[in-house]
């Protein structure tokens, strides 16, 4: 059924859900552009049909609706993994979290805290909960204050003093040569937040930039970029490609050149009817490996 069938219902039904929304799904909206309910989430949106829901309210009277509608939103909310919360109080502060993940290809970050960083990823605020994350959207961060920067830089300090401390670092031989480092803790999702950092994590002298990986959002693996570039590319995508499958926290299977304070793909690319590996670098750090290749 369209909304040109019954305008009367349609316009009654959507004012109802969005009065619903607030209150089990914050930050989610009634589209303007078609019968949907948009739920922001992290890396992605989610989209819903009214449809079912207008079916439902033709077959009942008027004064039924309210309720109706409430069991339909409720039943979304139930259905939604626990990323977005209802409630949001004073003591939820010291909860602020901030988490990195990649950037997705049609983010939906207008309901929730999130900014860029870099072209690669986003940076989440999220309020810690025992046992799930939940968003913190800009309706309850304008609720908590009219800073949402001070609440980023909020997140950002608790998620270093509380997360990152005990992060176990160790250097593990590659198969080519040279070493990785992990950062690792085990059911920790903040780890990949490491990544706004690098070069604290690396020795000093690295002034190639590292070759990096976040298989899982509980471990991230540097290399310090010297000679032999190709090998170790391909060495650690396979370590980190392993990594990723097996996760049950998994972030993401590419890997990057960090040069300069920025995060430049590296694609790993197999033939498959030959078996040999390309290597292809990003084209703007074409100097850097022109100069390794000559050993300086």
């Amino acid at each position: 059924m369209s909304s040109s069938q019954n305008p009367d219902l349609m316009g009654t039904v959507r004012a109802l859900v969005e009065d619903a929304l607030p209150a089990s799904l914050p930050g989610a909206r009634v589209a303007a552009e078609s019968d949907e309910v948009i739920i922001a989430m992290p890396g992605g949106r989610a989209r819903v049909s009214l449809g079912p829901l207008l079916r439902l309210c033709l077959d009942q009277p008027y004064q039924a609706w309210p309720e109706l509608v409430a069991d339909w939103v409720a039943a979304i909310r139930r259905e939604m993994p626990d990323q977005v919360s209802a409630d949001l109080g004073p003591s939820d502060l010291e909860q602020l979290r901030l988490r990195l993940i990649p950037a997705a290809e049609t983010p939906e970050s207008d309901n929730y805290l999130a900014m860029p960083f870099g072209e690669h990823f986003t940076a989440v605020v999220v309020v810690n909960r025992p046992g799930r994350l939940d968003l913190l959207t800009l309706a309850q961060a304008a609720r908590l204050g009219p800073d949402p920067e001070g609440l980023v830089r909020t997140a950002v300090r608790q998620t270093v003093e509380r997360e990152l401390v005990s992060l176990d670092v160790r250097d593990h031989e590659l198969p080519t040569g040279g070493s990785v480092r992990l950062l690792a803790s085990d059911g920790n999702p903040f780890v990949t937040t490491a990544l706004m950092s690098v070069k604290r994590f690396l020795p000093e002298g690295a002034d190639n930039g590292a070759l990096v990986a976040a298989p899982q959002y509980s471990a991230v693996m540097l290399h310090s970029v010297s000679g032999r570039l190709h090998d170790a590319a391909v060495a650690l995508h396979r370590l980190a490609n392993s990594m990723f499958v097996a996760a049950t926290d998994p972030c993401t299977d590419q890997i990057f050149w960090w040069h300069g304070g920025e995060f430049h793909p590296v694609r790993i690319v197999v033939e498959q009817s030959t078996g040999t590996v390309q290597v292809r670098l990003p084209e703007v750090l074409a100097p850097v490996v022109e100069r390794l290749d000559r050993g300086h």
